[in-house]
């Protein structure tokens, strides 16, 4: 009878689980930092006076409406 019918697992087989939850903790991780600093630079174009935004090609109307995305959007 071989091992995996008597329910033992490998040590392989746990490191690589395990290093799969790691990348994608990591990758979550990675996606909420992104949504976080995605939302702070909307506030701070919002917060831009119509002379800094002139300055780099925008209306006040293009701040506001990427302002108000959600912060998931992109």
């Amino acid at each position: 009878m071989g091992r995996r019918a008597l329910g033992v697992v490998s040590a392989d087989r746990d490191m690589v689980s395990l290093g799969g939850v790691r990348r994608f903790a990591k990758r979550a991780l990675g996606e909420v930092l992104g949504m976080i600093e995605r939302h702070r630079q909307r506030r701070s174009l919002a917060a831009l006076d119509d002379h800094l935004l002139r300055d780099v090609g925008l209306s006040r109307t293009d701040a506001r409406r990427e302002a108000e995305k959600a912060f998931w959007q992109q």
